[in-house]
């Protein structure tokens, strides 16, 4: 009876041992969810911090409208054979295409400073996280997470922050043949290069995915879903930044992958979190 007794005992105390493990498992993961959540929320909100996003969506958008009227223009100066305007009109288009070409330029300088950017805050999460174990029992241990991989993206079917006008018909005909903007919400399409008629079709005029206002109210950087998410390029692979793939977009959204160490008697285990969010939305024109 007494052997019984014992043995049962020794279950209890046993299953009360493995139970409170595990408890103290899911308590630590929670705390490094968190961790990694606000990562990933800072991350986002660099991303479009003073709404350069939404700011070059727009700038690349009038640049393409520029191009389109002065070609326009040196057309129809070009078939009344006006040897004044003739010349001033071909100006014009030169000086406005030469000015597409520094707006992509510049559009993938932003890519450049936005990826350095995630990636300086990403090196520094990893520096200052603890080599040593951050709670301690004496059969339970766990480490700080420490980030694994970073890729920088969009989410999916989200449109840009660019509103097409009908101040030009014949280009908004030509971008509704094209389909590059939604009926429903006259907004350009996100992650699109909306390339012109030829001869003007060898100009690039990439629109990034963004948020736009709904009635001048902005939405804030949050987290979201990862079934939503999708890659352009990887920052970080392994704990190692990576440059072998560029976006050839501006992201407006990142995922975070981190692994926290926890060592145990029964055997050490490597918990991985995963974290998505995207950026604030464009903000309205003024």
């Amino acid at each position: 009876m007494l052997t019984m007794t014992t043995l049962v005992v020794g279950i209890l105390l046993a299953t009360c041992l493995i139970g409170f493990a595990f408890y103290l498992l899911l308590a630590q993961q929670k705390k490094g969810q968190h961790e990694a959540d606000n990562l990933t929320l800072s991350l986002a909100e660099g991303l479009n911090k003073g709404d350069k996003i939404g700011q070059m969506n727009n700038v690349v958008a009038r640049c393409r409208e520029l191009v389109y009227v002065s070609r326009q223009n040196a057309d129809a100066a070009s078939a009344e054979k006006n040897q004044i305007l003739a010349p001033l009109a071909n100006q014009l288009l030169d000086e406005s295409r030469s000015s597409a070409q520094f707006v992509e330029a510049e559009r993938k300088n932003q890519i450049e400073y936005i990826t350095k950017t995630a990636r300086q805050s990403v090196e520094k999460y990893n520096l200052n996280t603890h080599v040593d174990s951050t709670f301690t029992l004496p059969w339970f241990k766990t480490y700080d997470p420490k980030v694994q991989d970073v890729y920088l993206g969009y989410i999916d079917k989200v449109q840009s922050n660019v509103t097409n006008t009908e101040v030009i018909p014949e280009l908004r005909d030509h971008d509704e043949q094209k389909k590059y903007f939604e009926k429903g919400s006259q907004l350009y399409r996100g992650n699109i290069d909306a390339k012109l008629p030829s001869p003007d079709s060898d100009l690039i005029f990439k629109l990034s995915s963004l948020p736009a206002d709904v009635d001048k109210s902005v939405s804030p950087p949050r987290m979201t879903n990862p079934e939503v998410f999708v890659k352009l390029a990887p920052l970080f692979l392994d704990e190692k930044y990576t440059n072998q793939q560029k976006a050839d977009q501006i992201p407006s959204a990142v995922e975070v992958f981190a692994k926290m160490d926890v060592s145990m008697k029964t055997g050490d285990q490597k918990v991985r979190i995963g974290s998505t969010a995207t950026t604030n939305g464009g903000q309205p024109i003024p």
